[in-house]
Formats: C-alpha cells, structure tokens, sequence
C-alpha cells in the first residue's frame, strides 16, 4: 500500500524541481550566467539541463549510499525494502512528473513524444511496483546507478551550452570521465540486468519478467548507438560545438532506465 512519506516525497520532489526552475527563469535569482544563446526564448532548454543534473547528482550519490549500506539490495533485488532507497525513487518520480509537465509546456507532444512516452512509463512503474506493492525496489536503486554517468552527459551539455571547446582542458577532463562512467555504470548495469531480471522471473509474473527483459533488450541497443555516435562526435568531429552534439546528450538520456 501507499505510504504517506512516499507519496509526500515525490510531491516534494516535484515542486522542488519546479521552485529551482522558476528561479533559473529569473535573473535576479540565479547566481550563474546564462549563455547568451539560451538567454532568449529557448532559456528552457539550459534550465532543463540544470535541474537535470542537480537530479542526477542526488540521486546516483544516494543510490550508491543505499547499496552500501544495504547490499541486500543487489542480493534480493525483489523484495529487500528500505525508507531510503523508497525516498530515492520517489526524488525521481517527483522529477519526472515535473520534467513531462514541463515538456508538454515548451515543446508539445509531437516533437517529445518518445520522451513523454518513457516518462510516462517509469512514473507508472514506479507508483505501481515500487510504492504499491513496495516490490522490485532493488532495480530501482541499481539503476539509479546509471545517474552517475547522467552527471557527466549533462556536464558536456552545459559546456557545449557555454561555447566551451572540445580541445579545451575542463571539456576534455570531463570527456575521460563520460566515457568511463558511459561504459562502467550505463552501458555495465544494463548488461548485467538480464542475469538479474532471468534469476528473479520465478518471483515474478511472466508478463513483466517478459517486458522487463524486452525493455532492458532495446535500451541496451539504443544506449551502444548512442555510445558509437557519443565517440564519433567528441573524437571526429572536435571542432564541432552546435546543438547536433547537444541533441546527442539529450538521446542519451532520454533513452535510460530512472
């Protein structure tokens, strides 16, 4: 059943997330420059980043927190069960209500229907498995894994945001750290839930052991897609710094598992 504190959380999370975007609309709050590019009608799009990478930064920091200090989470990945790893989705399900919110806003549902799609289907997930039946939390925290490989993506983002160069030292640092975290969390973890998801389907109704296997199959593909184009772009292309790099960070992270 529904606890209060969960559902609490996510409220909070999300108007959270809707309070730190209203202040990086307004320029008498924010304490960093906007670039120039983004300054104008498209503003969306740089605050959209920033609130992405301050959840991406609680997030995988508390996951990696849960697991070490419950490392039955990687052992029952069914039904080991604790307030901080719940108070963890929940931060991510009030994100993702504010961030569809804040789509359907600025860009409609043509053009982020994929987006919305995805969004839509781990919010569901998330209030129907993890709160409701407080089940399958274990996926949901070795997944929250994957954000520390988001902080790197949405940190190339702001620096392509800022008109910084690919042969610039901060960009290349932060480059070396993408591609590592990209291959040992993102790219590891998506690898190693097909053992995990085959182990627990006797715990499991068929349907979803079936979906879960589905979904991880074709989020693993996109994300060696994404991980070729990602190489292509950072290693072949180190003059380029327009919103086509842009538009590969966003695909990336668009195309993850919360």
């Amino acid at each position: 059943m529904f606890t209060p504190s969960s559902l609490l959380t996510t409220l909070v999370s999300c108007l959270g997330f809707w309070i730190l975007n209203k202040s990086l609309n307004s320029n008498n709050l924010i304490i960093i420059p906007v670039p120039d590019k983004y300054a104008g009608l498209t503003r969306y799009k740089w605050r959209n980043v920033v609130g992405s990478l301050v959840h991406a930064t609680v997030v995988s920091i508390v996951g990696a927190f849960c697991l070490y200090t419950t490392p039955q989470y990687l052992q029952d990945r069914v039904e080991t069960y604790t307030s901080l790893g719940e108070f963890n989705i929940a931060v991510t399900i009030g994100y993702l209500i504010y961030d569809t919110r804040d789509l359907l806003q600025h860009q409609g549902v043509t053009s982020t229907w994929p987006i919305l799609l995805h969004h839509l289907t781990l919010i569901s997930t998330g209030l129907h498995m993890f709160f409701y039946h407080q089940r399958l939390l274990g996926y949901g925290i070795i997944c929250s894994l994957i954000e520390f490989n988001s902080v790197f993506l949405h940190a190339r983002q702001l620096l392509l945001m800022y008109s910084f160069s690919k042969s610039s030292g901060i960009y290349k640092m932060n480059n070396v750290f993408n591609i590592f975290t990209y291959i040992a969390f993102r790219l590891a973890i998506f690898t190693t839930l097909f053992p995990f998801v085959w182990e627990d389907c006797g715990r499991i109704t068929p349907l979803l052991c079936n979906g879960f296997l589905l979904c991880v199959s074709i989020l693993l593909v996109i994300n060696l897609v994404l991980f070729y184009r990602l190489i292509k772009s950072d290693f072949f292309s180190i003059n380029r710094k327009d919103d086509t790099d842009i538009l590969v960070n966003n695909n990336i992270n668009n195309g993850k598992s919360e």
